[in-house]
């Protein structure tokens, strides 16, 4: 997949469906009524399945959505298509503090190359908008964390339904997690790193924290934009070298050699 993007020079993933069964989603004591009933609006699928109650609920959940990548990307676009957030009482807070790059645009597919340079959060929020303007979204480019406490402060996380993670490095997640973990908030996290993917939904006083769960492997990879943007520790300089050493020294010469051979 990834080659005939290169191929083409398109930055558009395949066309392809994807079944999922989950019947354990549906309600215990649905039962055929007036809830269910088509009302010609775009969530007529939802109210269908799930019912006029819970969509009600949807419409109006408070998310709190750090990280707007690939998966950041994929949750705006899945929140926009269901309604989430787009009732009166509905709000997503967004942040990132990340900028586009061309590498991003072959798996971050709210962004175009016209978006290069802009702030990841915004260009992605406007995305989502045209998908669905009804949706109701803050947004910040402020890293959450112990020195941000003062604007993600206690009010801020106690009137919050949930928090999903959209982030790259396992000290975020910690944090985040004890966060939810102090309120009372269900979280959902997921990541990628190359091939490798994996989520988790962590719901209080059901299933145990991120924190506690099975110890995450020392992160063998260090992603492309802390590289970039966010180098903290020693070993991302010394990555950050590597590559640039790489890219001078050995990369560009190889080719220049593969081409007049």
């Amino acid at each position: 997949q990834e080659i005939i993007k290169a191929c083409m020079a398109k930055f558009t993933p395949i066309k392809q469906f994807f079944y999922f069964h989950a019947l354990e989603a549906l309600p215990e004591d649905a039962k055929p009524g007036p809830q269910y009933a088509a009302k010609k609006s775009r969530y007529d699928d939802y109210y269908a399945v799930f019912g006029e109650g819970v969509q009600a609920k949807i419409f109006d959940l408070n998310m709190f959505l750090i990280g707007s990548g690939a998966i950041g990307c994929e949750m705006l676009k899945n929140w926009a298509m269901m309604g989430l957030a787009c009732g009166e009482k509905g709000q997503i807070t967004i942040t990132d503090m990340d900028t586009i790059e061309k590498s991003n645009l072959s798996r971050q597919f709210l962004f175009r190359p016209k978006d290069i340079g802009h702030m990841k959060a915004k260009v992605a929020t406007a995305a989502a908008k045209v998908m669905n303007p009804k949706l109701n979204i803050h947004t910040d480019a402020i890293r959450v964390g112990t020195d941000t406490e003062n604007v993600y402060d206690a009010a801020f996380w106690s009137k919050l339904d949930g928090a999903t993670t959209a982030l790259d490095n396992v000290k975020a997640r910690l944090y985040i997690d004890q966060r939810c973990v102090e309120f009372s908030k269900p979280m959902v996290d997921s990541g990628t790193l190359g091939t490798k993917g994996n989520t988790q939904v962590v719901v209080p006083y059901l299933t145990e924290p991120y924190g506690e769960g099975a110890s995450d492997q020392p992160e063998q990879g260090i992603p492309v934009c802390t590289l970039k943007s966010f180098p903290h520790k020693i070993e991302h300089t010394i990555q950050w070298a590597r590559d640039k050493f790489e890219g001078w020294f050995s990369n560009g010469p190889s080719e220049v050699k593969s081409y007049i051979k």
